[in-house]
Parts: C-alpha cells; sequence; structure tokens
C-alpha cells in the first residue's frame, strides 16, 4: 500500500537523537501538554490512512485528555524504525496492516501485553496468540480480473497463477507486504521449494507487470492493461468505488476456491510498545479499537476491511466474512514473515 513517508523514516537516526534528547518534535507529551493534563501518544501506522484518521479524531473527541500523532509509512518500514529505535523509540503504538510485521517485534521483546479487554472483545483466533496484540480488521487474498476473461478460464487455484498459460497476462506487487503471507501459507502447503518454483513461475508470468504497488496492480487490469492481478480483496472494492461503483467497474473480484492454500485471511492489528512511557493511554487506545465505536467507523469506511468484533456488520458491498472459506493457515503459522521474505529475495522481488 502506498504511504507518505515521514523524515524520521528516511533519516532513521533522527528519530534516535530526538527521543534521546528528550525532544518533543516527533510527539510525546511535552512539559507544557504535561501541566495542562493532556497525555499524546504517537502512533507508527502502517493503516489506511484516512480511516485511521477517522479512528483517532472519534478517539479524541471520546478521550479529550488523550492527543494521537500518527506517523505514516509502509508497516515493514515502521517495524524495521522501530527495531532500529528499540528502548529510546518515541512511538507509544504501532498499528500493523498485517500481522508478521507484529510478529518480528514480538519476537524481540519490543511489545506491550495487550489490554485484556481488548483480547477478551475480539476473537482469539485473530489476536497475538502471546497476548501482545490485537487484530483490528481482516481482509482476504483474491484476483482482480478484467472483464474481458471468460468467467470459466479464471483460475480457482494461487497455484495455478504460475502455470506458463498466464504468462504476459499477470500482474503483481512483490515488494508489497500483503503478499507475503499469501506465499508464507504456499510454502507452509506444499514446501519451501515447491514455492520457490511457484513464485519463480509468477515472476515469468509478470515479467512486463512486476509493479510497485496494488493500487497500480488494480488499476492497471482495471484499465485493460492486464488480464489478472494478486491483491487482497479491498483494493478492487476501492477501485470500483472510483469508478462509480461495483456495477459500473471495468474490472471484477476473483476469489480462490475454498480452502484454497493462496486464498488466506491476514489480520491488521495494534500494539503498544514495551518502551512506551504511557501504556495505560495506549491501552486505552487499543480498548477503543477493539469497541464497537470504532468498529462501525471501520465497517462504514472506504477502506474495505472487515471488522473483528463480533457483531459488527461489515461494509454493505462486501460479502459477509461468514460467507469466505479461505485456507486454515492460522496466525501463528504466518509467524513473523521471514519465510517469505527470503523466498522474495531468493526470486529478487525484493
Amino acid at each position: 500500500m502506498r504511504r507518505t513517508r515521514f523524515l524520521a523514516a528516511a533519516v532513521p537516526g533522527l528519530a534516535i537523537a530526538l527521543a534521546t534528547a528528550g525532544c518533543s518534535a516527533l510527539g510525546g507529551t511535552s512539559p507544557a501538554a504535561a501541566q495542562t493534563g493532556i497525555t499524546t501518544l504517537v502512533m507508527y501506522s502502517g493503516q489506511h490512512e484516512q480511516t485511521t484518521d477517522a479512528l483517532v479524531n472519534a478517539f479524541e473527541k471520546q478521550y479529550p485528555a488523550i492527543k494521537i500523532t500518527v506517523r505514516s509509512d509502509d508497516e515493514g518500514v515502521l517495524a524495521q524504525q522501530i527495531e532500529q529505535e528499540g528502548s529510546k523509540s518515541p512511538a507509544d503504538l504501532f498499528y500493523a496492516e498485517n500481522s508478521p510485521a507484529l510478529e518480528v517485534l514480538q519476537e524481540k521483546g519490543l511489545l506491550a501485553p495487550a489490554p485484556p479487554a481488548a483480547l477478551t472483545a475480539i476473537p482469539a483466533e485473530y489476536d497475538s496468540p502471546k497476548g501482545d496484540w490485537v487484530g483490528i480488521t481482516a481482509r482476504v487474498t483474491c484476483m482482480v480480473v478484467g472483464n474481458s476473461v471468460p468467467a470459466g478460464q479464471t483460475p480457482t487455484t494461487a497455484l495455478s497463477l504460475g502455470d506458463p498459460q498466464w504468462k504476459g497476462k499477470l500482474a503483481f506487487a512483490g515488494s508489497e507486504t500483503d503478499l507475503q503471507p499469501m506465499i508464507t501459507a504456499i510454502a507452509a502447503k506444499y514446501g519451501v521449494a515447491r514455492a520457490a518454483e511457484w513464485l519463480r513461475g509468477l515472476k515469468a508470468n509478470a515479467a512486463d507487470h512486476l509493479l510497485p504497488d496494488n493500487e497500480t496492480v488494480t488499476k492497471d487490469v482495471d484499465s485493460g492493461q492486464v488480464q489478472i492481478g494478486v491483491v487482497d480483496h479491498y483494493y478492487w472494492y476501492r477501485q470500483a468505488a472510483d469508478d462509480g461503483g461495483t456495477a459500473k467497474a471495468a474490472s471484477r473480484i476473483a476469489y480462490f476456491a475454498d480452502g484454497d492454500p493462496g486464498f488466506v485471511m491476514s489480520v491488521s492489528g495494534i500494539a503498544a510498545l514495551a518502551s512506551s512511557a504511557h501504556k495505560e493511554a495506549a491501552g486505552t487506545f487499543i480498548e477503543f479499537l477493539a469497541s464497537p465505536t470504532a468498529q462501525k467507523i471501520i465497517a462504514g469506511s472506504d477502506s474495505f476491511e472487515y471488522p473483528l468484533l463480533p457483531g459488527i456488520a461489515a461494509n454493505s458491498e462486501l460479502p459477509a466474512l461468514s460467507t469466505l472459506h479461505p485456507g486454515t493457515v492460522s496466525i501463528s503459522e504466518l509467524g513473523d514473515g521471514s519465510t517469505a521474505i527470503s523466498l522474495l529475495q531468493q526470486a529478487q522481488l525484493l
């Protein structure tokens, strides 16, 4: 997902220097704010910016004594920055687009235990197995298919996209972290060697359409430049909205067959950092994201993600999550994404 990079991401040492000096330029509670009883949190966010802004605005209205400064970038960039900053990170919260980014930080002991109320609200299968982060939204892998492709010729398995028949007809963004859970799931089912072979097939088939991000993948399929793109579902719904609605879209969404290993449900989650000096306030925000108020904001937004709080219906444009039947790979099996990253690097896609 395309992100607006901020200065501290471009110059990682700057964040460390400012934090060490006690500077509030990257957020945190300044002396003046402390005197007024206001706590300012810094949140590194790899999530959809407009929806994140709506959530933060609603939270600040409900909790006027807590303010949140959001720093948006690609989740991989932000996770690496947190690792580099370590205990001196100015961030209090990390809102990730995919669970592996959170798992990496959890493995390094950089996350604080999540608030029990939030963990209880969201079903356990969507939360950190160790209780350090909370799932907030979900999405599934899919294909964007040009309307010129007959329904009967649409692939039904992820593995088939590596077949030679799709040479010159496929597009994907290898550098997008959204692709990594799909690669991990393929490797878990068929083994690393078969996953590597499949990824080489994908690369060969998309030689002229190895694109920088999923927005471009979706747009190129929708404009007829390529027949099939591999993305998460919400990219197509956003493109369809730009086209004037799903009925007017120049492409369609196609899901893989029920249970196909490449049909993956991924979770976006949030955590407080172990180094945060404001864990209680950070926990309040995490609890808010798991509340009906926040989950309804997500459901009604143009992010087209699935809210994870039971009883909150998704955007009416989406099929109910209960009607989709992705493969059975779990959050624990998706892990920290290291297998997928290694395979992408071997294929020279990263």
